[in-house]
């Protein structure tokens, strides 16, 4: 079985989401419940586009002869319009509200005025473009948004221009789904942390640190627990994290092997364990408790790294693997699949935007890698300039 067809398999069980209201300043990276419909437009009035001053039509016929404009007013940012007095002008600065009898604003740089300071009595346009249209350096009403445009559509994380967005319509408050609490579960007798030396027969436990920052990478909460190769102290924990979160993930304990914990203590009644065509990260396992679903990793780094950016990302995105890979052109080496297996490679991208391999697949490799590649199994093989599958991580 290949991860995408592995992944559609798995995706029914996607934790259910609620929504909650937060307010607008704080929705950074949180994920839209709904889509954002504008209710006013935006700007809500005519506004300067440039500093300059706002002519009406007779007073631009008499610019364009050369004359010099008379000024009945000054228009700063934030300040009620004043009415142009008929054949005059009013100074105007970026953003401020135009009169309605303005049709077009004429940049400062192209006058004969001062940039700054007080505004003149009169002012001149030494040479006005030619092909002048109404409306020029006039940001009409809506022009930006208009009432009944979505903004910002349901499931789409809220980024900085977002929050802008919505602060730029007045709502200081936003439905977003609520962040899931995701268990996380380290096995391993051999496991230790803060080792700064070879002390045998103990590693360092790097899968629960790095499994914590991708689950908080991916906008939920970590609840975490190392665990010995004791079934029963692991089941224990499995039936405390299943009256508090909205998933488990395991790592280790699933190949074939005689201290295979997570299976001894799991297999048959709650989850069904397989390996997939698929290299690193072969060995999987799912299934639930409860109401609880669960996700089981290979205990290597590698494995345990990339099937949560394969697998876990797809069930909180709600989103099948097979629409998530994104394209790229490839520049080389070579890539000759292998024989049983889709193959997980770290790829980076190049200045001019294409994607190269790294030399070796280690999880430091994965570490300074900007994309995954995925490469087919054989007979494919990835040449230069092939448009390849990629996925972000």
């Amino acid at each position: 079985m290949e991860p995408e067809e592995y992944c559609r398999l798995i995706i029914s069980s996607a934790p259910p989401r609620t929504v909650e209201t937060i307010p607008t300043a704080t929705a950074i990276d949180r994920i839209a419940a709904a889509d954002v419909i504008a209710d006013a437009p935006i700007p809500a009035f005519a506004t300067a586009a440039m500093d300059g001053f706002a002519f009406d039509e007779s007073a631009l016929d008499s610019s364009r002869s050369g004359a010099e404009v008379a000024l009945s007013g000054d228009i700063p940012a934030g300040a009620l319009p004043v009415d142009i007095a008929p054949s005059t002008a009013v100074r105007v600065m970026t953003g401020a509200q135009v009169p309605s009898s303005a049709v077009v604003v004429v940049p400062v740089e192209l006058t004969d005025a001062e940039a700054t300071g007080p505004a003149p009595d009169r002012v001149r346009v030494p040479s006005l473009p030619t092909g002048l249209q109404s409306g020029w350096n006039i940001r009409a009403v809506g022009e930006d948004t208009q009432v009944g445009d979505t903004v910002i559509r349901s499931g789409e994380t809220i980024n900085s221009a977002g929050v802008g967005t919505l602060a730029m319509m007045g709502l200081e408050n936003v439905s977003v789904l609520r962040p899931l609490t995701i268990g996380l579960i380290v096995t391993g007798d051999e496991l230790r942390t803060g080792l700064t030396t070879s002390l045998q027969p103990f590693i360092n436990n790097s899968n629960l640190p790095m499994l914590r920052s991708a689950i908080t990478a991916a906008g939920a909460i970590p609840v975490e627990r190392s665990c010995g190769d004791d079934p029963g102290a692991f089941r224990q924990i499995i039936d405390e994290f299943a009256a508090g979160v909205d998933l488990i993930i395991t790592t280790g304990g699933i190949s074939a092997g005689a201290f295979e914990v997570v299976r001894q203590a799991l297999s048959g009644d709650h989850s069904s364990f397989l390996r997939l065509a698929l290299r690193p990260g072969g060995p999987q396992g799912y299934g639930r408790c409860g109401d609880v679903p669960l996700l089981h990793f290979p205990g290597t780094p590698t494995g345990a790294f990339l099937s949560f950016h394969l697998f876990a990302r797809s069930l909180l995105e709600a989103r099948p693997l097979g629409s998530r890979w994104k394209k790229a052109v490839y520049a080389g080496p070579d890539i000759i699949g292998h024989n049983k297996a889709v193959s997980l490679l770290p790829g980076r991208f190049t200045t001019a935007g294409d994607v190269i391999v790294s030399d070796r697949s280690r999880l430091r490799d994965f570490a300074g890698a900007d994309v995954i590649i995925r490469a087919p199994r054989a007979p494919g093989t990835i040449r230069t300039g092939d448009i390849i599958s990629v996925l972000d991580c």
